[in-house]
């Protein structure tokens, strides 16, 4: 078994709201990450906060873009900006079950100073990120990753 190296813990709490039947229930719910910092969270589709899908999209393009700042910082770069629109695909499977079958992350990174890479520089520095980033490594779905220049 793997040696553990940290825990990260997010509180969830959800309370029945009108009627709970297998015709529908309120799906809204909260996340609580640390002291004071919480999130309201629902059922895929909602109009008042995110959904499990956009979270994992989320950790997965969060993680992604904390490896490359470091890859960048190690290789003395300035970097100005970084943004990103990360997109989970749910699909039904042959198995009748849905899951998450891709995520795609389109990031931009504008750099700044002497010292400016190149594009195959920059890919091969995205490909380095997701070969380490901790959230990739930990998922069976398909990650694609689309620098934007």
């Amino acid at each position: 078994m793997a040696e553990s190296v940290s825990e990260h813990r997010v509180a969830i709490n959800w309370q029945r709201e009108g009627e709970f039947s297998h015709e529908g229930f309120e799906r809204r719910h909260q996340l609580q990450f640390n002291e004071g910092v919480n999130l309201t969270a629902g059922g895929a589709g909602n109009s008042f906060g995110s959904d499990p899908e956009q979270l994992f999209a989320a950790a997965m393009a969060s993680c992604h873009m904390q490896t490359f700042l470091v890859l960048a910082s190690k290789k003395r770069l300035q970097v100005v900006s970084y943004d990103d629109t990360a997109v989970a695909e749910l699909v039904k499977g042959e198995d009748g079950l849905f899951r998450v079958s891709d995520i795609r992350m389109t990031p931009k990174v504008v750099f700044e100073g002497d010292k400016l890479p190149d594009e195959e520089t920059i890919r091969k520095m995205h490909d380095k990120a997701h070969h380490h980033c901790f959230i990739a490594n930990s998922v069976s779905c398909g990650v694609v990753i689309e620098p934007q220049f």
